[in-house]
């Protein structure tokens, strides 16, 4: 009987509303696509905007692996 152990990487969510709240007011960040996709990005300040927690700028003009997201109030 051959016994193999194989190893895992543990998985470390992310949540893209607590990363959003954590920008402060005036700050502009560009988070990379790999990390999170710009799509999650949008539907995640959309949410945050209508629940008036918070309000995000998110563009992606100009960058190539990255969006931009910028907290307005």
């Amino acid at each position: 009987m051959n016994k193999q152990v194989n190893t895992i990487k543990p998985v470390t969510k992310i949540s893209i509303p607590a990363t959003l709240m954590a920008i402060k007011v005036g700050e502009t960040v560009v988070i990379p696509s790999k990390i999170i996709k710009a799509s999650s990005l949008r539907a995640a300040a959309s949410r945050l905007e209508q629940a008036d927690k918070a309000q995000f700028s998110v563009t992606e003009q100009g960058f190539i692996d990255g969006t931009q997201v910028t907290r307005l109030k």
